[in-house]
């Protein structure tokens, strides 16, 4: 047990144990980054720190104002650790007073009293010798959780004065929640309320949310029932308790969180199982918390696990979407909480503690130590109680990252490495479907000046003609045509344009298990506005969609736009020399069909005659599919001497320097440029050489068949081969 730190993609395809990192903040407690540097995080610690980190170097130091003894600050096991939302500089952390800081933890002061007390309430007198039984700290240290000296006054609000608090130590807490109650845990009643008179309870601030309408608004929930609200950054605060609380001394404001559309809006997760109470409790305001409305609509009561709620969060980008966790499973409700649907899908039934809207995605954290990330929230975003869905409804995706699949250029990991899966490449699409289509439904992928660069189809995908590769089955990427089922369908495009015809396939050795596409792919899109059109029963519905590049490329703007346009033109020649090819291979073939019908004498001698001069420029294929990548890139990599440029080597050439291309972002250097224009120059020749066939030799043998009342074949060409068109 303990903490850590991880990628929500890895570089290799999936999330590898590379992508994991140890961190010395403990099991329990908040961990948070700074907002301005998320190489910097601050953790629940030793002795109860909070402790700063910083990475590469993964060194840490404990900057919690509980270290000056004086101040007696006490906290619950899992403090809460917020950065404000207006000001990304500051730092809060719940004590029995909100203690901020915006400077890394250097200065600390007090925007608030104790909060953990209620309206005429007294701060408790001070103890009595600490009664030493259950839980304790080292050899003379009073109970886990109790101060060494006499407790000092709360810290002073910030109307008081700008001077400093006095802080004090509170030693380790257990990770257990109701440890935050009470000082002892024996399972000895009469001495926890011995202890509680004597020392009084370890009631403390659970629930931290600054807002993010108004800097100056910061909600705050106790581990005993009490939510506080300051309306001018701790100036003054009021008592915005929800009434009628069930024992509510014994009650966590699990959570608080903010609207992020409306300043008086917020929303509150009540825990009740100290005492015995596992029902589920959230409550709303809409007015700063002068009344609450139970929420709980939709939530079941009696789930095997517990169905008391740990957390609620309120979307960032649409109003009224919220999202809760419980002991047993997650959920959602588009109405601000009117109703609440499931949105466990594959999750476990277990706690869930904590939960974050990040982007596009909603990130949960168990208490079985598990991450779960629900890739792209957008759908949920759209929904509407009230509006109706239609024959099909094409909803508009979240911006889209380019970044590349996996750029792995060593041996894979086996599968049996632990790994979780990488989110979907490229453009999340869903789009709704009122019952099955009769018939093909098609998504268009346009450009901003109208031109078709992606095509994708549910008619099925025909079955590959090429061996089979020489790995095992499982690594390879088993393409599937565009979904049509009735109701939610999900695709993605990998913001590739469409594959080049290719007369040979490799797998690359950047593999993943089930995700290895065959090479080559066409070349990435670069950052910018395209359009998806959805095609259902002859109607078409659009959206467009966004494409970032990737925020860690070396490339810049200019060096992308370099760097396409050079794919683009080796794009071009893979796919002028595809056509040719096959040009040339119809004629060829109705050559041979002319030389089986056994032809008078002269017809034979021309026919092989052009026959030959038809493959010199043709050329042959049939170099199977291949695993891993050969030397040379197509740069460099080819043996010397001359060459008769065929349509066949030429699509191979140009294949592989749009793989070298494909594995970063660069500006091309001169060698690859190179060697580009030398593969166009040579298509240019061979070019000129086919149509110089057909202008003069064909049209001869076509005068020589007609002289033998023979069916000419000059303007015959072969059928092309059709682009592959698949979802993945």
């Amino acid at each position: 047990s303990g903490s850590i730190a991880t990628s929500s993609r890895g570089n290799l395809g999936e999330i590898t144990p590379l992508d994991w990192l140890p961190h010395p903040g403990y099991e329990f407690g908040s961990i948070v980054a700074d907002p301005l540097n998320p190489k910097v995080s601050y953790a629940g610690g030793p002795g109860g720190g909070i402790i700063k980190t910083s990475y590469p170097s993964g060194q840490w130091i404990d900057v919690s104002p509980s270290i000056d003894t004086k101040l007696a600050l006490r906290k619950v096991g899992n403090q809460p650790l917020v950065f404000s939302q207006r000001n990304p500089r500051e730092l809060y952390a719940g004590f029995q007073c909100l203690m901020a800081t915006a400077d890394g933890g250097k200065r600390w002061r007090a925007l608030s009293p104790d909060l953990t007390l209620k309206p005429g309430e007294k701060p408790p007198a001070a103890p009595a010798a600490p009664v030493r039984r259950g839980r304790r700290g080292p050899a003379g240290a009073p109970a886990t959780g109790q101060p060494a000296a006499k407790p000092a006054e709360p810290p002073a609000s910030p109307a008081d004065g700008p001077a400093n608090p006095q802080p004090g130590q509170t030693p380790r807490s257990d990770d257990d929640d109701d440890a935050d109650r009470v000082p002892y845990d024996d399972g000895d009643k009469d001495a926890d309320e011995e202890a509680e008179q004597q020392l009084g309870p370890r009631y403390a601030i659970e629930s931290i949310a600054p807002s993010s309408v108004d800097a100056n608004i910061i909600w705050a929930g106790t581990n005993n029932g009490l939510i506080k609200l300051t309306r001018d950054h701790g100036a003054t605060w009021t008592d915005i308790s929800i009434r009628d609380l069930p024992n509510a001394t014994r009650a966590d404001i699990s959570a608080i969180d903010a609207s992020h559309m409306d300043a008086g809006t917020a929303y509150a997760a009540v825990d009740c199982h100290a005492s015995a109470d596992y029902k589920p409790y959230i409550y709303r305001t809409r007015d700063f918390g002068k009344s609450w409305t139970p929420i709980v609509a939709g939530l079941p009561e009696s789930e095997a696990g517990g169905s008391f709620v740990r957390v609620v969060r309120a979307d960032t980008v649409r109003g009224g979407l919220i999202f809760a966790g419980t002991e047993s499973s997650v959920y959602y409700s588009i109405d601000d909480g009117d109703h609440w649907q499931s949105l466990a899908l594959n999750l476990p039934v277990t706690s869930y503690r904590d939960m974050v809207v990040k982007g596009n995605d909603l990130v949960v954290g168990t208490y079985g130590r598990g991450f779960w990330i629900l890739d792209d929230i957008s759908p949920l975003r759209q929904m509407s109680p009230s509006a109706g869905m239609g024959p099909a409804v094409l909803l508009k995706p979240a911006e889209a990252v380019r970044v590349r699949r996996n750029v792995n250029g060593d041996t894979p990991f086996p599968p049996e490495v632990p790994h979780a899966d990488n989110p979907p490449n490229g453009a999340i699409v869903y789009y709704y479907l009122g019952g099955k289509a009769s018939g093909e439904i098609t998504l268009e992928v346009r450009d901003e000046r109208g031109s078709v660069i992606r095509r994708y189809s549910s008619a099925p995908i025909p079955p590959s003609t090429d061996p089979p590769p020489p790995v095992p089955d499982f690594w390879v990427e088993k393409p599937s045509p565009l979904p049509k089922e009735p109701g939610l369908n999900r695709m993605c495009w990998d913001l590739r344009c469409e594959s080049p015809g290719a007369f040979s396939h490799s797998y690359g050795i950047n593999a993943n298990p089930g995700q290895t596409p065959a090479s080559p792919e066409g070349p990435l899109a670069l950052p910018g506005r395209y359009t998806l059109t959805l095609t259902v029963e002859g109607k078409q519905y659009t959206q467009s969609v966004t494409v970032k590049n990737d925020p860690r490329s070396p490339a810049s703007v200019a060096d992308l736009r370099d760097q396409f346009a050079l794919q683009l033109a080796l794009y071009q020649c893979t796919r002028d020399a595809w056509n040719a090819y096959h040009q040339i291979a119809g004629v060829r073939a109705s050559i041979s069909a002319i030389l089986r019908a056994t032809p008078p004498a002269e017809v034979e001698t021309a026919a092989r005659a052009l026959d030959t001069k038809l493959l010199a420029v043709g050329g042959t294929t049939g170099f199977g599919v291949r695993f891993g990548g050969g030397g040379g890139g197509g740069f460099g990599g080819a043996a010397a001497g001359p060459r008769q440029p065929t349509f066949a080597t030429m699509n191979g050439q140009a294949v592989r320097q749009l793989n070298t291309l494909d594995s970063g972002d660069m500006a091309p250097s001169e060698a690859m440029r190179k060697a580009a224009a030398a593969v166009c120059a040579d298509m240019d020749k061979a070019k000129k050489s086919w149509a110089l066939l057909r202008s003069k030799d064909l049209a001869q043998f076509d005068a020589l068949l007609a002289k033998y009342n023979l069916k000419p074949i000059g303007g015959q060409t072969a059928a092309l081969a059709p682009e592959r068109a698949v979802a993945r």
